[in-house]
């Protein structure tokens, strides 16, 4: 953005651009405008290559992508200038320009870019159109260029070479995730009581497992690696550790409410304020300790058999956590003229993901967002439509209402509530996000006011000052968006009133009048998005919950060929990271509801239990692959036993996902625990704390928890003898 002010202002002081001759005040002050919106148009093409730059997978296309927006904005530019007099016309221009940008969703990146464009260039041209007409369309073509040329050198020099050390900031960042992890379980331990401190743990591991999957994508996509490694090895290690930390934490957050003596609780403490350290041998040895310390008799008398098994697990992860930390601590990248020079991997060493990125990120419920809006659902109304199409119209829609109504209240500023009702959609898969967006654009906007109010009397006319806040506001927004959608509006509306007061426009009835437009912008995005084609944010969640119990059941199925026939365990790693992705699309796909309907009980349609046992399945599964890797093998009598019941819990597992599609017909979850019981009951370590038995109890933990999810959807569950006697 600095560069491109910079390049404008330079083009503008030698150029002289769309400026007038006369040494009148008024010459003076036009011109002052022609450099003003010269350096806007460039700055836009640099914010909208900002965000539209991760989106391609190859520098090639990326290059082509950016060169492609600064001449879809001109299009859109033309016509604003073209349409000025036929104001009707130009209405309807700016509605098809807002709805086509929905349509193009279709095409990926591609169409990201044009409908931006044509959106943004229309939106521009009628700024300019105060300044020129169409025969100043060659100056405006030239100052567009120059956004785009920078917008592309900024590609090539910082966003590109950068992704060749993707893979080593993720992992920084995963090790400093996994501090904070481990810091907040550390205050459980201290305030085991403390439910919002629980809840923060709870998020932290979250993003604990998000940044482990964004690692596995960028290992996927030729990245630079340690010296003497390979995109496997670091998968491995980087999984293992997310697997410990995450038992851990899990455990230390159960240990922390139950009933131990005070020294093993210390040495809990201990371990995880180690783990905080990052100091592996120090970590693996405080786990062998505790681990020694449980086989004291007097220990193993003062708690109940339950807490002695979650404290043998917690101990057994933190040591687990100490080796893959040491192990990371070891490798070294090679330096950054190394990094630089490429190489291909050879594709039997290509390592497959289970996630790709979007834009740079996981791609939330954008997903499963899509398959709901292409399902018929039993008890809906809605069409089934393509995501774009639906999107398409639903902009269409929420525009030509923010036009009738933002020209209603105000004949020159109507597009503040176009350009609101345009962001709403940006980003959003369903009516819950959209309708939250559309909430933190509004909020946004009021404190924007406020805050730029305060700014544009502080800074006045002077320009370098304005260019400083401006910039400092923009890497406020941009840097806090990920948080909160509303700084960025914050910031954009900070970087208006600094325009205005350049252009000489700048009043309190100005921003007032800002507010007002963008209030009717959301509001028309926000009632578009529950009365046309709604996405609901239930159906959403019915599919979210399908693909994780899909992927639950190919975990339950993998377990037991580990299990049962010895089989590789990377299959069940596989599996386990495929139940990552799905937990990760149902966490985005509900969080939307979670955090603007605080009611007891329910969110958007959906109960609070229902995430509760989704939750708690997630975390019962990975309990599983860790128990998992050092389980004997179950053959003979057993191991048939072991096959029918994982059958048996899969067929239960489709009863649900079928009964989440078809909301009417009566399907029965038929519990499978009793059957995993019979297994550990006739196996010789029956009663002792094997990795089988351990295995055995968690498959019957996961029961549990679909089971919960089956109760919350209404779906009626049965104990076998109850489904057999039924029978």
């Amino acid at each position: 953005m600095a560069a491109v002010i910079l390049a404008e202002w330079i083009f503008a002081r030698v150029a002289h651009p769309l400026t007038i001759s006369g040494d009148s005040a008024t010459a003076a002050m036009e011109n002052r405008a022609a450099g003003v919106m010269g350096m806007m148009a460039g700055a836009m093409v640099v914010m909208v290559s900002s965000f539209a730059g991760p989106m391609f997978g190859s520098i090639r296309d990326g290059l082509l992508g950016l060169a492609l927006l600064p001449c879809a904005m001109f299009v859109g530019v033309v016509a604003g200038l073209a349409l000025e007099h036929v104001k009707v016309v130009a209405l309807i221009v700016m509605v098809a320009a807002l709805g086509g940008a929905g349509f193009l969703r279709r095409f990926g990146a591609w169409g990201f870019v044009l409908g931006q464009g044509l959106f943004m260039g229309n939106f521009l041209g009628f700024f300019l159109a105060r300044l020129t007409d169409v025969s100043g369309i060659g100056w405006i073509a030239a100052e567009l260029a120059i956004g785009g040329a920078v917008a592309i050198v900024a590609q090539l020099v910082l966003f590109y070479p950068s992704r060749w050390s993707a893979v080593q900031r993720l992992r920084s960042s995963f090790l400093g995730r996994a501090d904070g992890v481990a810091a907040a379980t550390v205050d459980v331990l201290d305030h085991p009581n403390t439910q919002r401190l629980r809840v923060r743990q709870h998020r932290k591991l979250i993003r604990l497992n998000e940044t482990a999957l964004m690692i596995d994508a960028q290992l996927a996509e030729n990245p630079r690696l340690p010296v003497g490694t390979t995109a496997a090895e670091i998968h491995g290690h980087v999984f293992n550790a997310e697997l410990a930390l995450a038992n851990a934490a899990r455990f230390a957050r159960s240990i922390a409410i139950s009933q131990v003596p005070d020294r093993i609780r210390d040495q809990v403490r201990e371990a995880m304020v180690a783990i905080g350290h990052r100091d592996g041998d120090v970590i693996e040895r405080l786990g062998c300790r505790l681990r020694e310390r449980l086989r004291d008799d007097a220990v193993r008398t003062s708690v109940s058999d339950d807490v002695l098994v979650v404290l043998h697990r917690f101990a057994t992860s933190v040591s687990d956590y100490g080796r893959v930390v040491s192990a990371i601590g070891r490798q070294r990248f090679e330096p950054y003229w190394e990094r630089l020079k490429a190489h291909d991997v050879p594709e039997q060493e290509r390592f497959e993901a289970s996630v790709a990125l979007v834009a740079g990120w996981l791609p939330g419920s954008s997903a499963v967002s899509a398959t709901a809006s292409k399902e018929k659902a039993a008890q809906s109304v809605t069409a089934r439509l393509d995501p774009s199409v639906r999107a398409g119209i639903q902009m269409t829609v929420a525009a030509a209402i923010s036009v009738v109504v933002g020209t209603l209240i105000s004949h020159d500023r109507f597009y503040w509530a176009v350009l609101a009702t345009f962001v709403t959609f940006m980003g959003a898969n369903n009516a819950a996000e959209q309708v939250r967006k559309g909430a933190f654009r509004v909020i946004g906007t009021v404190l924007g006011v406020i805050v730029g109010a305060i700014l544009a009397h502080l800074v006045g006319e002077n320009v370098p000052l304005s260019i400083a806040v401006i910039l400092v506001s923009l890497f406020i927004g941009i840097y806090m968006m990920r948080i909160s959608y509303a700084f960025f509006a914050m910031s954009i509306t900070i970087l208006v009133a600094q325009l205005y007061v350049q252009l000489a426009e700048f009043s309190a009835d100005l921003l007032e009048m800002r507010v007002v437009e963008t209030l009717v912008g959301a509001a028309a995005a926000v009632v578009t998005v529950i009365f046309v084609l709604p996405l609901r944010t239930s159906r959403v969640v019915r599919v979210a919950t399908r693909e994780f119990l899909d992927a639950m059941s190919a975990m339950v199925s993998a377990t037991a060929r580990v299990v049962r026939e010895d089989e590789d365990y990377h299959r069940l790693e596989s599996a386990s990271r495929d139940l990552d992705v799905a937990f990760q699309a149902l966490e985005a796909a509900t969080s939307p509801s979670r955090a603007m309907l605080r009611v007891p009980g329910t969110f958007g349609g959906v109960k609070q239990q229902w995430w509760a046992a989704a939750n708690a399945a997630h975390s019962y599964a990975r309990d599983l692959v860790a128990d998992a890797r050092w389980c004997d093998g179950v053959d003979g009598v057993s191991g048939e036993r072991l096959d029918e019941a994982a059958r048996a819990m899969n067929s239960s597992i489709a009863e649900l996902s079928e009964g989440l599609s078809e909301h009417r017909s009566r399907r029965v979850y038929v519990r499978s625990a009793s059957k995993f019981e019979r297994v550990a009951a006739v196996l010789d370590d029956h009663g002792r704390l094997t990795p089988r038995q351990l295995v055995l109890r968690d498959l019957q933990l996961i029961d549990g928890a679909l089971a919960a999810i089956a109760a919350s959807a209404e779906i009626e569950v049965q104990a076998v003898d109850t489904a057999v006697a039924s029978r």
